[in-house]
């Protein structure tokens, strides 16, 4: 197992029991303690989990963040569709930000390959694939990299992104309420998206229907802030009603 692999396993064990021991762990994954302690410690780094003496346990409270890997095949038709309706919405010669994500992703599989674009993303799997076409031109930021979410973070995105500005930033969330807005089960895209909207003329979500009423810890933007949402069902009344009446479009 790659040491990649072997972490997101700790975090889906973490998840399960709450608090695994390092032992329990060494034996489960067939690899030393020290090796264990390694993970443990970089997990820590990286804000996923606490460790106490002798094990650790997850220190995401409002919910588990499943790994960028997971996430691309859950609701897949549906990123799929939110995807196609977002590439409808590009023109030849657009500047975009584009957040790491896997809905996003699914935005960058369906873009036109004749359209001449220049994009940044922090999110490796997008940059990898709106790099296959030789009319986009990607720029990355520097930074952190977190393998869990497969994506660039640090104040060096934010600089950059603030040296940019941008027609269109697609971006997606964990949660949008109509109270709370757009909200994060981590901080690491707060001030990324915060940076985003202020260097951007529209900012677009990508949020499928399991989103919809759904508020996370770390709040980002408010619903107001948003120029475009689109989604891949109809939403209840209250949300249509909301967008009318405060120029939002919103499609579905």
């Amino acid at each position: 197992m790659i040491p990649d692999e072997r972490r997101k396993e700790i975090l889906q064990l973490l998840d399960e029991k709450g608090y695994v021991s390092v032992k329990d762990l060494s034996q489960r994954l067939y690899v030393s303690l020290p090796t264990i302690r390694r993970d443990l410690t970089l997990l820590e780094r990286e804000g996923y989990v606490l460790r106490t003496h002798g094990g650790a346990s997850l220190s995401i409270s409002d919910s588990f963040v499943e790994p960028f890997a997971l996430r691309k095949k859950t609701n897949l038709e549906a990123k799929k569709y939110i995807g196609k309706i977002a590439a409808s919405l590009i023109h030849n010669n657009d500047t975009l930000f584009i957040t790491s994500s896997s809905t996003c992703l699914e935005f960058a599989n369906h873009i036109k390959p004749d359209l001449r674009l220049n994009i940044l993303t922090n999110g490796m799997p997008l940059a990898h694939k709106l790099s296959e076409n030789n009319n986009v031109t990607v720029e990355c930021p520097a930074g952190i990299y977190n393998y869990f979410h497969e994506g660039i973070y640090g104040k060096e995105v934010k600089e950059l992104i603030s040296k940019r500005y941008a027609q269109y930033c697609f971006t997606s969330c964990n949660g949008i309420d109509l109270i709370n807005g757009l909200t994060f089960s981590t901080d690491l895209d707060m001030t990324l998206i915060r940076a985003c909207r202020d260097n951007c003329n529209q900012l677009i979500v990508l949020a499928d229907h399991t989103k919809f009423g759904m508020t996370y810890y770390f709040k980002t933007l408010s619903i107001k802030e948003i120029d475009i949402i689109i989604t891949d069902q109809e939403p209840e009344e209250k949300w249509i009603t909301y967008c009318e009446e405060n120029g939002i479009t919103l499609i579905y």
